[in-house]
């Protein structure tokens, strides 16, 4: 996502949509739900293959083209052909508005059937496979956790389970409030009017922006060996500095022997 924020932050900047045209709009509208729908397809592979990471190793690494990398480039490959195609291809009259983020969405969003279809696919089903598969995963783990003591991988275990939890609670926290606020539009004929505001205010569509910007540092920190590398390189760094300091400090103090 954070591949298309340049034209956020320039309409963010200016008030108006940059470069705008029926023909950017419909990109910037394509890019940016095939970036925000493969974000989610994948974490919800993610929260799968964790599941299958700790409770059935043998099986993932005997079949880890199958279930590692076919899924992903397929899920990948539908994001980008899907959401360009409905937006390409809306049965319906674009009006796109300059003053909106993201050119104000596609019109078929609007439609009844597909655009209820397009929330199922793209944001419910897997906002549920993340939750589901984290709940079921946190419970097996806590079930278990006497017989992984014994063998000793309990640790190893936590801390997949760790890093997979920040990151799933990450995107949840980023899309529920867009959820929450879809849901209360569809199911009510006449929304309240802070709700309809809501929607169409860049505030709420940008949420989801507070997950991608913060997921590298929680990879960081959830990730053993990043952290270590990370703590190791700041570590060298602190070593040259005090190695340096004595340095100067030798050649400041001959020059000023000579000044005197």
């Amino acid at each position: 996502t954070t591949c298309e924020m340049p034209f956020l932050l320039k309409y963010l900047n200016t008030g108006r949509v940059p470069m705008y045209s029926y023909t950017f709009c419909k990109f910037w509208i394509s890019f940016s739900y095939s970036l925000n729908t493969a974000i989610l397809f994948l974490n919800s592979h993610l929260s799968v293959e964790r599941y299958l990471l700790i409770f059935h190793q043998g099986f993932l690494n005997s079949h880890k083209i199958l279930v590692h990398y076919v899924p992903m480039i397929v899920l990948t490959l539908t994001s980008f052909i899907y959401s360009p195609a409905l937006v390409i291809f809306a049965p319906c009259n674009e009006a796109f508005d300059d003053a909106a983020p993201v050119c104000g969405g596609s019109c078929y969003q609007l439609l009844p059937g597909i655009g209820t279809f397009d929330l199922v696919f793209t944001i419910f089903i897997p906002l549920s496979f993340i939750i589901s598969f984290n709940c079921i995963l946190v419970i097996r783990v806590m079930k278990q956790k006497r017989r992984m003591l014994q063998k000793s991988i309990w640790k190893k275990n936590l801390g997949m389970l760790i890093q997979l939890l920040l990151i799933s609670m990450l995107h949840v926290t980023g899309w529920m409030p867009v959820v929450i606020v879809i849901l209360i539009v569809m199911t009510n004929n006449n929304p309240p009017i802070i709700v309809v505001e809501l929607q169409a205010s860049w505030v709420l569509l940008n949420i989801v922006y507070i997950a991608v910007i913060t997921n590298p540092l929680v990879c960081m920190f959830a990730i053993p060996e990043i952290k270590e590398k990370m703590f190791s390189f700041l570590n060298s760094i602190h070593i040259r500095q005090q190695q340096i300091s004595p340095i100067i400090n030798t050649q400041t103090h001959k020059s000023s022997i000579k000044k005197n």
